[in-house]
């Protein structure tokens, strides 16, 4: 899968790299770091435009997620009712899961696109609890949109201090410090609305 991801970019160019990261934010869980290091390296050596990588992409993730958000919205609710059961999941959850996102809906979207695994799921439990689509769009968009730059950014600047020697390190160690800090802060938030 990673082969073909990568093939996938390197013939498609910014096609294929929304293709790539619109499959990543569904169900499949494959983890976006596979097509945006990357390509943050290919942009780093002039084969990709830097902005342009960062727009496909992150209209991937907003397809993705509009994807799984839909499918939620249409079919979750009725899935749960029907075969809830055989996965230990109770009718319950659906009145919690509306109560949740009614409350924390906006920070639940923008936070589950920086968790691993969550962000595959976060637009489907989302379309399941009938969150508004204009609020999830904007906060799903800007969480998908702040990792796809870093994951871009993280690639992009290993290339250049593996060509420029010492001179790009704390360019490279400043994006290093900023996804633990994102991922801690995330982490936090996931762990105070998981209490709720």
């Amino acid at each position: 899968m990673e082969e073909w991801l990568l093939d996938l970019v390197h013939t498609l160019g910014y096609l294929g790299v929304f293709i790539a990261t619109l499959i990543e934010s569904t169900f499949v869980p494959i983890p976006a770091e596979m097509t945006m290091i990357p390509a943050g390296i290919l942009a780093a050596k002039g084969e990709f435009n830097y902005w342009m990588v960062l727009f496909s992409s992150t209209l991937g993730v907003i397809a993705g997620s509009l994807v799984n958000y839909w499918i939620g919205l249409r079919f979750g609710r009725a899935l749960i009712i029907r075969y809830g059961k055989y996965i230990f999941i109770k009718h319950s959850f659906l009145e919690k899961t509306e109560k949740f996102f009614a409350r924390y809906g906006g920070a639940a979207a923008f936070m589950g696109r920086l968790l691993p695994v969550v962000r595959h799921y976060i637009a489907f439990v989302a379309g399941i609890a009938r969150m508004k689509l204009q609020p999830f769009f904007i906060y799903s968009s800007l969480g998908g949109l702040i990792w796809m730059w870093i994951l871009l950014q993280v690639g992009f600047m290993a290339e250049r201090s593996k060509e420029n020697g010492i001179t790009d390190i704390s360019s490279l160690d400043m994006t290093l410090i900023a996804v633990a800090i994102i991922s801690l802060f995330a982490w936090l938030i996931k762990n105070r609305l998981m209490k709720h």
